[in-house]
């Protein structure tokens, strides 16, 4: 008890102690020692006080935010100036070159650029024999070479990757007896037509390719007119879808026999190096599927079938629609490539199997990819009055027929 009593007095004492030590600094801050900005305490108890302005100062103009803009590639070019190498950057710009023949090769190349005086040549790219590509370090360059008259009456088709010079549209029932020259001398439209090519189709007797009423017109420019005139009569045009074409040597997409830049033939059935065999276990060479190489069900052909369907329905080249291609899901993707059995195989019922009736297979759409992607998902449409009154009277006669069987309907 006398231990406790003592340490009680010495809080006491403390705590007199701070309160003459609180009250003295009072004084000296009512005296105006102590200069009223630094005293906080005082700040906060009286709620009168205005609060001191900040002090103005000048706009510094690196606080400031900027947006910040990715820009094009830049190319470095190697440059030995006073034996000092160093690289320039440049921009690129790509211009496809094909021709119905095979290109001369790289030196040659460069020899006809030189001869028509082009320059500011960067790299020649071949893809394959009829087709290359060439970078320029400017525009003008690059025009210049597109615009060469040598080039163009030799056979060379010029143009950038990204942009389309011509557009290509059809138009369908038009007679065998007609030739191509008198049909493009008839052909009358706003934009300029620049030839005329009829479509072949395959006979399914005997498997041949012959000709079809169909004709496809190539256009100058981008934009496809919706109509043109033959004989003085309208005729709508539609838009012009690119085939898928594949190699049967290399099972490729994207070019055909006469255009493969490979030697080395592959089998379709298990991508090894050999003509044909008779094996069961398929691998496709493409995607390495348990499939054919030319089977419709492949990825990389569904996959070029949509690029193509996006170049028919805004006009664009294959470099432009592959940027905007929107790949499948990887479920979808597992599925294509290991297709599952079908359930007639798996599991035999006695059941006829179900199909839709005419009336429901004429129902059906046909959605394009190109047209998908454009649509915009809106409200669901409400049922009308008739539709409410026809499901009305549907339930109703399921009701009765059920009570016609016996049965209890709930």
């Amino acid at each position: 008890m006398n231990s406790f009593a003592v340490l009680h007095v010495d809080a006491d004492v403390e705590e007199n102690d701070m309160i003459t030590e609180y009250r003295e600094s009072e004084m000296t801050r009512s005296s105006g020692n102590i200069d009223e900005p630094c005293n906080r305490d005082e700040g906060r108890n009286n709620n009168t006080s205005e609060r001191p302005l900040k002090r103005s100062r000048e706009l510094d103009q690196d606080e400031i935010w900027s947006t910040m803009v990715r820009k094009a590639k830049l190319y470095g070019r190697a440059h030995t100036e006073n034996n000092v190498s160093m690289r320039i950057p440049e921009y690129k710009i790509e211009v496809s070159v094909t021709c119905t023949e095979k290109l001369p090769k790289q030196f040659g190349l460069a020899k006809l650029l030189k001869a028509a005086n082009i320059k500011n040549v960067l790299k020649i790219k071949y893809i394959n024999s009829f087709k290359a590509l060439i970078h320029f370090h400017d525009e003008d360059s690059a025009d210049s070479f597109i615009h060469c008259k040598s080039f163009n009456e030799n056979g060379f088709k010029c143009q950038r990757t990204l942009e389309t010079t011509q557009s290509y549209g059809v138009i369908k029932y038009i007679d065998l007896d007609l030739k191509e020259d008198e049909i493009l001398q008839e052909l009358k439209s706003e934009t300029e037509i620049l030839s005329v090519k009829r479509l072949k189709r395959k006979n399914t007797n005997d498997g041949h390719w012959e000709s079809s009423e169909s004709v496809r017109i190539c256009f100058k420019g981008s934009s496809l007119p919706s109509h043109i005139y033959i004989y003085d009569t309208r005729v709508n045009v539609s838009p012009y879808t690119y085939p898928v074409t594949q190699c049967s040597r290399c099972w490729r997409f994207g070019h055909s026999l006469r255009m493969c830049p490979s030697l080395k033939v592959i089998c379709p059935k298990c991508s090894k190096s050999h003509p044909n065999c008779e094996t069961a276990n398929y691998k496709c060479n493409n995607c390495t599927g348990r499939h054919m190489a030319m089977a419709k069900i492949c990825p990389v052909y569904l996959k070029e079938k949509k690029i193509r369907e996006l170049m028919a329905e805004s006009n664009y080249s294959y470099k432009k629609a592959l940027t905007l291609y929107i790949p499948p899901s990887p479920r979808s993707l597992d599925l294509l490539k290991d297709p599952p059995l079908p359930i007639s195989s798996a599991v035999r019922t006695n059941e006829p199997p179900m199909s839709a009736t005419p009336q429901e297979s004429s129902t059906v759409e046909d959605h394009t990819y190109a047209k998908i992607t454009k649509e915009v998902p809106g409200k669901l449409r409400k049922k009308s009055k008739a539709e409410k009154g026809m499901s009305r009277n549907k339930t109703k006669e399921k009701v009765e027929d059920i009570k016609k069987a016996g049965r209890t309907y709930l």
